[in-house]
């Protein structure tokens, strides 16, 4: 029974990639939103059981934001959000990109470890769930994915529109990606979560059951390439042009779609534990939002 709810435990993971990434809306604390609502909805009866049993009576919402918040009394896990790939790297060497082991790839990889570790105790896979959660979403954040120089694109002026941001804090291209981009289609988490829903067709499961952690941070490192970076001038601020816009949204999800990956289809997951996700390998995407 504990190696059952082991595997219950990180099958919520595997049913947060694919609503995390298609669209480019899984960072901000309304992106990380929208990721568990979407994935709640999937939940079979004993893997919501277990993460209701690791969670108690922490809400998903919460759950899915408490790295952030905990990141603010706990400085020295900041690097674990992010790897620093050399923006027109194609390949991830852990020497250069993350040599202390402190990134996004090798925390993430830890803490599923600690999810299938039968012998780990509930605190320890309750914390592991919790981090895995909020990674999911963060490593498919382009600008969590490269290294341009400008801290993750921090240091990148933007404007979008006539939005104006609150006093002492700027637009850069980090917010455009964690939130700006999100507002600008509906600021509501849970009426998002619906336009979302509404474009998953049963025909989409098949492109997200190949690859691993690896694979999804070098293909959101190619939308860094494609898509972030791509056709912002040399001005700073740049100005976000309406074409800029529906590129970014179009670009993202034509190539979440071609190659995003999915935990869904990894070995240690036993897709006869959840007969209520249809085939456990069709999750795809939807046409752009463009």
């Amino acid at each position: 029974m504990k190696k059952l709810y082991a595997r219950a435990g990180i099958a919520f993971f595997a049913l947060l990639l694919p609503y995390a990434t298609p669209w480019g809306f899984a960072w901000g604390p309304e992106g990380h939103h929208v990721t568990v609502i979407l994935a709640e909805k999937y939940l079979t009866p004993d893997t919501a059981a277990r993460v209701k049993e690791l969670l108690g009576s922490e809400s998903l919402l919460d759950a899915s934001v408490w790295a952030d918040n905990y990141r603010h009394d706990h400085p020295e896990t900041a690097p674990w959000h992010y790897i620093d790939i050399p923006l027109h790297g194609t390949t991830i060497d852990l020497r250069r990109d993350c040599p202390k082991g402190d990134c996004v790839l090798a925390k993430t990889e830890a803490f599923l470890a600690v999810l299938k570790d039968i012998q780990a105790d509930r605190t320890a896979q309750a914390q592991a769930l919790k981090f895995v959660i909020h990674f999911v979403g963060d490593l498919h954040q382009p600008l969590h994915d490269e290294d341009n120089n400008d801290k993750g694109g921090n240091t990148r002026l933007v404007q979008l529109g006539s939005h104006v941001p609150p006093p002492g804090l700027t637009d850069n291209l980090h917010w455009l990606w964690d939130t700006g981009l999100i507002e600008r289609i509906n600021s509501n988490d849970q009426a998002l979560a619906e336009i979302i829903r509404l474009k998953i067709t049963d025909a989409d499961l098949t492109a997200w059951a190949q690859g691993g952690v690896a694979d999804w941070i070098l293909e959101a490192h190619r939308l860094a390439q494609t898509a972030a970076y791509q056709g912002l001038g040399n001005a700073n601020p740049a100005v976000i042009t309406p074409e800029y816009e529906r590129q970014a949204r179009m670009r993202y999800a034509a190539e979440q779609a071609s190659s995003m990956a999915s935990t869904i289809s990894l070995d240690w997951i036993g897709f006869e534990m959840y007969p209520s996700i249809p085939a456990a390998r069709h999750f795809s995407r939807s046409p752009s939002m463009a």
